[in-house]
């Protein structure tokens, strides 16, 4: 009891001689003034809220982004004042409980504490507030912003028939307005003060043009893919050939694009030229990507298996679509440059929204057309209706309605196709990068030790990793499309971030998904140390070879689970629970895995004891053939018809196993051999120990195994019995040498004259002459 009143004495001597500093970072005004700002910031927040002037939605969306960005820094306030808290109990803990006669130390270290755990908990209530009100005002907030959205939406402006009825009444209006737009904000003059610029960017583009030609001629059609190919490299193929065929045409339109905005931005206006040639590029590069999609031009094969008509029919309703986005960009800039009347903008925009609306429907249902989609009935409605939903809304007036569908539909399909794509592209890398298309892939493999028609270690999550972010990339660019708003996105960042809770368990994603990472990273970082080991570092050992295949496994095992409990502690996973989970599930495995344990362990005994090893040709039971691989729960074996068979690793342990090159590859190999009676059986034995010594595999000279012999084994019923018995260099060819051999004796009995005689038995007949005539009598 003395010692432990001594070591405590001690701890506390030391414990209040840095109090001290821990009080004054504990007292310091930064997180006070910080909280002081948060606490006016949202002092005005509540008044811009509850003033009798509406917010607008600028106003709204920038009051929720410093919502967001208060309730980030105040959540952090409380996880780290409850942490705080939390440690001082344990210290309280430590103390123990208050005595009556406490020594002056540990009343002085009481009293801190309880200083310090009041400045926390205060500090921690008053976060608390300040997450509440920030709550409520980011509420009320969205709720004003959704009111105003829903109003937006639902403003009604003059329908199409009111819009019939003004241009009818009134025809020339319209004409007038057109006839003023020319002549003032068109920007055409434009064309003709620099003719002789825009006549040199022509001349220069031809002379591009037909350079890119050439050289596509000579150089690209050779370096044509195959049909196998991957489907980055016919991507990129059919992107090529279909910018030969367009290249003029996105060089004009780009410069032209390029340099009227450039005199945009110098004069602080955008004539209505420059907008006819960016809408003219960007009309171009859609066909291109829409011909390299569907109708690729020749040599390049299409990258989807579409039917050819189909693929025609399609092309041609989105190269009518891209026509129409690009008569709706001019249409539209020309109504920002130019004050139209009323009516005419509006009935431009009833045709515009019917005409797209049509077809769009019309091309939703040519994807029925197309293999996979046949029967998507249901997807193909939940598009159209959409659609006409809105082309209804802006001929009854709802425009900003009209336009949100609209905008929603287009915009996620698009969001769609992208996602596919990149996923398809990323898909197209790992399974090149598995196969080694390239040569730089090849190397890396080579490098990290994988052997030809196996997968890259770590290339399973990589992709499943890859498709996570994508996907979730694609769900919040399809929350933003229909309305998420911008505070939102710091709300689903630290969602990412910072995590939620299922019941106990706390899920970050961004942990999740480093760790999955990381995961892969590991693996191949595995493969690249087994390749090192088995290639380099053992090979200076005097190791045998079971051995540093032993060590080469048992590393690439133990680098897993490293790996594993290396992925788990980023992720957030507390490794002392696993012994918890593993505790529970012994009972388990105990009962229920006997046999995947027992042929674990057995796994690891052929691992450290290595009775074989892989190359050894065995017998296991009724199996014979060569070991291709020991796992830790099966030894994989290839018989000689090259079938694999998969041998629990418990049988081989339990059982009796013929391993023909335990130690060396040395073998006896038996030849039996038949010689007609009346053959010199010296004359035999001679010619038999000549075939055998001359044979390059067999051992004539060892002091470890014995020189070939004959042996005369007995008088068979038609033949005298022989049989060679020779030790060979490497029974791995036992077969090709039993055969070699027995050719050689064969030659050698026919030169001999000595005959080979196959078994015959015979029947000699006998007959009762006498009785047969008695009978006859």
């Amino acid at each position: 009891m003395i010692i432990i009143s001594k070591i405590r004495t001690i701890l506390l001597t030391i414990s209040v001689c840095c109090f001290p500093a821990i009080l004054a970072a504990a007292s310091d005004t930064g997180l006070g003034q910080e909280l002081d700002a948060f606490d006016s910031i949202l002092n005005k927040q509540e008044k811009t809220l509850s003033r009798q002037r509406k917010a607008s939605l600028d106003e709204l969306k920038a009051l929720q982004l410093s919502v967001a960005e208060i309730k980030t820094q105040v959540n952090q306030c409380i996880k780290t004042s409850q942490e705080s808290i939390d440690n001082i109990a344990a210290d309280f803990e430590l103390i123990g409980e208050q005595a009556s006669h406490e020594d002056k130390l540990v009343a002085e270290k009481r009293n801190s504490l309880n200083m310090v755990k009041e400045q926390h908990e205060a500090q921690l209530v008053t976060c608390r507030v300040l997450l509440l009100r920030a709550n409520q005002i980011g509420d009320s907030a969205s709720q004003q912003q959704q009111a105003i959205l829903a109003s937006q939406l639902l403003t009604r402006n003059d329908t199409l028939l009111n819009h019939l009825e003004a241009n009818l009444m009134n025809p020339s209006e319209g004409l007038n307005a057109l006839i003023d737009f020319v002549v003032s904000t068109s920007g055409f003059d434009l064309l003709y003060q620099h003719r002789y610029l825009l006549a040199l960017f022509i001349a220069l583009s031809m002379g591009a043009t037909l350079t890119f030609r050439f050289l596509f001629d000579i150089y690209i059609v050779r370096a044509e893919p195959r049909s196998t190919s991957s489907f980055a490299r016919m991507l990129l193929f059919a992107l090529v050939t279909c910018s030969r065929h367009y290249l003029l045409m996105l060089l004009l339109t780009g410069i032209f694009a390029a340099y009227f905005l450039y005199l945009g931005f110098s004069n602080a206006q955008f004539p209505f030229a420059s907008l006819v040639t960016i809408g003219l590029f960007l009309y171009v590069f859609l066909t291109v990507i829409l011909r390299v999609i569907l109708s690729p031009i020749k040599p390049a094969t299409a990258l989807i298996g579409l039917d050819k008509k189909v693929a025609e029919k399609l092309m041609r309703r989105l190269r009518l679509l891209a026509k129409l986005l690009f008569v709706g960009f001019l249409i539209f800039s020309a109504t920002n440059l130019h004050d139209f009347p009323a009516a005419v903008t509006g009935i431009l925009r009833n045709i515009y929204v019917t005409v797209l609306v049509i077809n769009l429907c019309w091309a939703a249902w040519l994807l029925g057309n197309i293999r996979g989609l046949a029967n998507s009935h249901l997807l193909r409605t939940l598009i159209i209706l959409p659609l006409i939903t809105s082309m209804l809304a802006d001929w009854s007036g709802y425009n900003n309605l009209a336009s949100f569908i609209l905008i929603g539909i287009a915009g996620s399909i698009t969001v769609w196709l992208l996602t596919q794509l990149v996923i398809k592209l990323a898909t197209d890398f790992f399974d090149s990068l598995d196969e080694g298309e390239f040569v730089w892939q090849q190397y890396l493999r080579r490098k990290i030790g994988v052997q030809p028609g196996d997968y890259m270690p770590g290339s399973l999550w990589f992709r499943f990793t890859f498709s996570l972010i994508g996907w979730s990339l694609f769900f919040i660019a399809i929350m933003k499309i229909w309305g998420l708003s911008d505070a939102s996105l710091p709300a689903i960042q630290a969602l990412i971030t910072e995590g939620f809770d299922i019941g106990p368990v706390q899920v970050v994603p961004s942990k999740l998904i480093l760790a999955l990472l990381l995961f892969a990273l590991l693996l191949s970082l595995i493969g690249w140390l087994k390749r090192r080991l088995h290639t380099s570092w053992l090979n200076r050992s005097r190791l045998d070879r079971g051995s540093k295949e032993s060590m080469v496994t048992l590393t690439g095992y133990v680098g897993i689970i490293a790996a594993f409990l290396i992925a788990l502690s980023i992720a957030g996973v507390e490794l002392a629970n696993l012994a918890l989970i593993a505790g529970a599930l012994s009972v388990g495995i105990g009962f229920g895995l006997q046999n995947v344990v027992n042929n674990f362990v057995s796994g690891i005994v052929l691992l450290f004891e290595r009775p074989i090893k892989t190359g050894d040709w065995i017998v296991v039971g009724g199996t014979q053939g060569y070991v291709k691989k020991i796992q830790l729960r099966s030894t994989i074996v290839q018989t000689f018809d090259r079938a694999d068979i998969i041998v629990p690793n418990s049988e081989i342990i339990a059982s009796q196993v013929t391993n023909w090159m335990l130690n060396d590859s040395m073998g006896r190999v038996k030849i039996p051999i038949r010689a007609a009676y009346g053959t010199d059986p010296r004359q035999v034995e001679k010619i038999l120990l000549e075939i055998a010594s001359q044979h390059p595999r067999a051992i004539t000279r060892s002091q470890v195994v014995d020189e070939p012999w004959v042996v005369f084994k007995e008088f068979g019923e038609s033949a005298m019995l022989f049989e060679l018995r020779l030790f060979v260099t490497d029974i791995d060819y036992h077969m090709a040498i039993l055969s070699e051999i027995n050719f050689a004796i064969a030659e050698a009995f026919q030169a001999a004259g000595i005959e080979i005689p196959y078994p015959q038995t015979d029947i000699h007949l006998k007959s009762n002459d006498s009785a047969v005539s008695g009978d006859s009598k």
